[in-house]
C-alpha cells in the first residue's frame, strides 16, 4: 500500500510540474529571465569592445542576476468594499477575503472544521472561489480543504511545492487532480489581482520549502485593498521572517497583521514586528490549546508596541472591511 502511495505521489508531482511549466505565472518568471541574461550580454559586450577587463563584469553580474527583480504591491484603484474574515476555526487557520468581484480563501483549518467553513461560504452565498491559498500541508491548515473543493468552484490552488505524508494531503491533492485545478507553487514577488484588490508573495523562498520543515515552507502575503494592507503568511517562523526583512524591508508596512503560527514565539519576531507596524493583530487558535498559543512573550511585544490584538479563541470570528481608505471591524 505504502509503495503504490508513494508511487501515486512521485507521478502526481511529475504531471504537477508539468502544469506549472505551463501556466502564465511561469512564462512571466522566465520572461524576466531572460530579459537579465539579455541585459548581461548586451552589457558585457559594451565592456569588451571599450576594452575592459574580465573583473568589470563581475559587478555587471550581480546588477543582472543578484539584485532582487521584484516589486512589492504597495495600493490598489478600490472602487468596492473588501472584507477579510478570520474565522474561527479553532486550533488553526481559515482567511476568507471577499471583494464585490472575487473571492479567495487561505487554509481552510482542520479536518473538523471543514462543514464550518463550506458552511459560512454557503452562507455567504459564496460559490467560487478565485484562489483557495493553502500555505503549508499541516492538518490544522488544509484539513478542512476537501469540504471546500466539494461545496464551491475553485478556479486556482496556490501552495507551496513540498508533500505531507499523511491522508489528510493525500484526500487534497486527490480532489484537487480529479477536479483538474491549475496549481501555482508561487515565487517571493509574484503577484496577483483579486478585483479591485491584489496581493504579493512574500514567502517562501525556493531553499525554505522542505519536507523537513512545512512551518518554514509556508505561502505569506501582503494583500492591497486601496491603502489598506493585511500581512499574512501562515505558520512562517523567524529565519522566515528575517528573509522578508531583508527583502522588502520597509515595503511590509501594513494595517493588519495575522500573527504568524497562532502566534508562537517561534514567529513574529522582533525584527519583523517592527518592519510590519501594524494597527491591529489577529490571532487564530483554540481556547484553551495544548501549544499554550499565543505565546505570552508575543502578547507582550505586541502590547509594548501598542498594537490592537484581535484573538479568535476569545472573539470567535472577526471581520475587517476595507473601503480602500479606511479599515473597520466587525466583533462579536
Amino acid at each position: 500500500m505504502e509503495e503504490h502511495s508513494s508511487k501515486q505521489r512521485n507521478k502526481r508531482n511529475q504531471k504537477r510540474k508539468h502544469d506549472q511549466n505551463r501556466s502564465p505565472e511561469n512564462e512571466k518568471r522566465q520572461f524576466g529571465t531572460q530579459k537579465r541574461i539579455r541585459h548581461f550580454l548586451i552589457g558585457a559586450l559594451a565592456i569588451i569592445l571599450t576594452g575592459g577587463g574580465v573583473y568589470e563584469l563581475f559587478p555587471l553580474f550581480a546588477e543582472s542576476f543578484l539584485t532582487p527583480q521584484m516589486e512589492l504591491l504597495e495600493f490598489t484603484e478600490a472602487s468596492g468594499e473588501m472584507r477579510v474574515t478570520f474565522l474561527d476555526v479553532a486550533q488553526g487557520d481559515c482567511t476568507i477575503v471577499q471583494t464585490e468581484e472575487q473571492n479567495m480563501v487561505i487554509d481552510a483549518g482542520n479536518n473538523h472544521q471543514g462543514e464550518t467553513v463550506a458552511d459560512w461560504l454557503e452562507a455567504q452565498g459564496i460559490t467560487r472561489l478565485d484562489y483557495l491559498i493553502l500555505t503549508h500541508p499541516d492538518a490544522d491548515h488544509i484539513g478542512g480543504a476537501d469540504n471546500i473543493l466539494r461545496t464551491v468552484d475553485v478556479e486556482r490552488v496556490i501552495m507551496p511545492d513540498v508533500a505531507n505524508d499523511t491522508v489528510t494531503y493525500e484526500e487534497v491533492m486527490d480532489l484537487i487532480e480529479a477536479q483538474e485545478i491549475p496549481v501555482d507553487f508561487p515565487e517571493v514577488g509574484d503577484r496577483y489581482l483579486l478585483g479591485d484588490a491584489g496581493f504579493t508573495v512574500l514567502c517562501p523562498r525556493p531553499e525554505e520549502v522542505s519536507e523537513e520543515d512545512l512551518n518554514g515552507s509556508s505561502v505569506g502575503i501582503k494583500l492591497v485593498h486601496g491603502v489598506n494592507s493585511f500581512v499574512m503568511c501562515g505558520d512562517a517562523e523567524a529565519g522566515s521572517e528575517q528573509n522578508m526583512v531583508h527583502t522588502f524591508g520597509d515595503a511590509l508596512e501594513s494595517d493588519v497583521l495575522k500573527c504568524g503560527h497562532h502566534g508562537s514565539s517561534t514567529s513574529n519576531s522582533a525584527s519583523f514586528l517592527q518592519k510590519v507596524n501594524p494597527t491591529w493583530a489577529v490571532i487564530s487558535c483554540g481556547r484553551d490549546n495544548s501549544y499554550g498559543h499565543p505565546h505570552v512573550e508575543v502578547l507582550a511585544e505586541l502590547q509594548d508596541a501598542d498594537i490592537q490584538v484581535y484573538r479568535t479563541d476569545e472573539l470567535g470570528t472577526v471581520t475587517a472591511y476595507s473601503d480602500g481608505q479606511e479599515i473597520f471591524w466587525e466583533l462579536p
